[in-house]
């Protein structure tokens, strides 16, 4: 046995026992403690300049869903770094070993419970999620290494940190050496439900050609059988990681899937589902390339060009559901450019004297201070909007941003009408309405009494939420070609 001298106390190991393989940082082998009994060692093989520091929130703190930490530091004999910590029944690679394919309800109650491990420390970035950083203890799945990649990144070099992450789940700005945000724990999340639920990670080959699919390749999500879960992967495997979803929203997504059970919804939930699927899968092609952006102002033409293609794909299957109810409507295109700039072309459907369009052109994208006094950050936005030309005209429009809110949240598409306030004397012929002016669409999401203000709250239209939007502007639609489009009974309508 070998004998080591942490910060906290006397240590010692099996030389001759591992605990699994070796891995980027370093090796496990099964350790004893007079107090705790069993225990698992890690020896740090990175060289480092200085010792490890393990940060406080995970130093003996009593964690549901993270493998308890119980030394961390410098051997004062050998100089070598350890990690001590509980020792696990088995890792989620060992049973993807027995197991190589899981079942859904299975495969979402263990990612379920990486998120709730990663949810326990959200000001840590674990940088090399993978199934073998998984360990079942005490009848759960609990995440194992945080902190390790980041002692290894400050201590050394991100090029060193890329060469110890593990090429099947590492995320595409990994690869290209960005600093990492929670946003590659996602990714990795979604490489591990890819995994889970096919029997392989999403990508397969040598590291070099790992690195080429990650950063370029769309993923495979169509293996899925699951349309709710291609969906929430396609999601997790976004290229951009500004795209991806928060972990509360993945979280929240699971546990729907639980709720859900395996009930089947109608089938025509089912196919608007699969459809909702089609667009994950498809978006993923468009941002499935490098990110070279050199300026601010370049790396969000890049954002905002890739959050249009995920409402691209919305509008085409909004489409399609009408053209499936209705087949003699008929969808056309526009297409506009701006010097050497071509943003996706309008897209309409009409059905009879009604008109659905959505002009991607006007606001293809926005400058950074666009949205100065209300703290927005929005990137890009689309107008929607139903014309009825029967012989009692009515335009019914509002504004698609791409947009944080100004909370420092996730971006997404955001549906957004408005209005003119009731104490001005004249108003538009039209509302609700989109705003076309980004000044005033501005002040009315400040917190200053404007003349232009919200018709209706700002409502989320992408992911989980694209079945209701769809039902909201077919329903427009309908009322148009009806000749029923009328000023509402009230404003704002919410």
């Amino acid at each position: 046995m070998n004998t080591i001298y942490l910060p906290n106390g006397i240590w010692q190991y099996d030389s001759n026992t591992k605990l699994g393989p070796r891995g980027g940082f370093g090796v496990v082998f099964a350790g004893y403690s007079e107090k705790l009994g069993e225990v698992a060692v890690k020896e740090i093989t990175q060289e480092a300049q200085r010792e490890i520091r393990i940060a406080d929130e995970l130093l003996n703190r009593d964690y549901q869903y993270v493998i308890p930490i119980y030394d961390a530091g410098q051997d004062t004999e050998s100089g070598k770094n350890y990690l001590v910590m509980a020792k696990a029944q088995k890792s989620l690679q060992d049973e993807i070993k027995i197991m190589p394919k899981f079942e859904d309800h299975e495969a979402v109650s263990i990612l379920l419970q990486i998120v709730n491990g990663l949810l326990e420390v959200p000001s840590l970035v674990h940088r090399d999620l993978k199934p073998g950083n998984v360990l079942f203890h005490s009848g759960v799945w609990k995440i194992a290494d945080f902190g390790i990649a980041k002692f290894i990144e400050e201590s050394t070099s991100l090029q060193t940190l890329r060469e110890c992450l593990t090429p099947s789940y590492a995320a595409p700005e990994q690869w290209n050496l960005e600093h990492p945000t929670n946003a590659v724990d996602i990714y990795a999340l979604g490489c591990i439900a890819f995994t889970l639920l096919i029997g392989t990670p999403p990508f397969l080959g040598t590291p070099e050609e790992l690195k080429e699919q990650h950063l370029y390749q769309q993923p495979p999500i169509s293996k899925i059988t699951n349309s709710r879960l291609q969906t929430l992967v396609g999601m997790m495997l976004r290229k951009n990681p500004i795209t991806r979803p928060s972990l509360g929203r993945v979280k929240n997504q699971l546990e729907q899937l639980i709720v859900s059970g395996d009930h089947n919804p109608s089938s025509g939930l089912q196919a608007l589902s699969l459809a909702a699927a089609k667009i994950a899968e498809n978006s993923s092609k468009e941002e499935a390339r490098e990110l070279s952006a050199k300026s601010v102002e370049e790396r969000r033409k890049t954002i905002a060009r890739e959050a249009q293609e995920i409402l691209l794909q919305i509008v085409d299957t909004l489409f399609q559901r009408i053209q499936d109810h209705a087949p003699n409507a008929i969808v056309s295109t526009s297409a506009k450019t701006f010097g050497s700039y071509a943003p996706f072309p309008n897209r309409s459907i009409v059905l009879g004297d009604a008109e659905l369009s959505f002009d991607f052109v006007r606001f293809s994208t926005i400058p950074t201070d666009g949205f100065q006094r209300s703290g927005w950050d929005v990137l890009t936005g689309v107008i929607a909007r139903v014309s009825q030309k029967t012989r009692e005209p009515y335009i019914w429009s509002a504004n698609l941003w791409y947009t944080n809110l100004g909370k420092g949240q996730e971006y997404r598409w955001w549906e957004v009408s408005y209005m003119t306030s009731p104490l001005m004397r004249s108003h538009p012929v039209y509302e609700p309405y989109a705003e076309e002016n980004i000044s005033n669409a501005d002040l009315a999401a400040s917190p200053v009494m404007a003349q232009v203000q919200f018709g209706s709250k700002p409502k989320l239209i992408d992911d989980e939420y694209t079945e209701a939007f769809c039902d909201r502007w077919a329903e427009l639609l309908a009322k148009a070609v009806n000749g029923q489009l009328r000023f509402p009974s009230h404003l704002p309508i919410d």
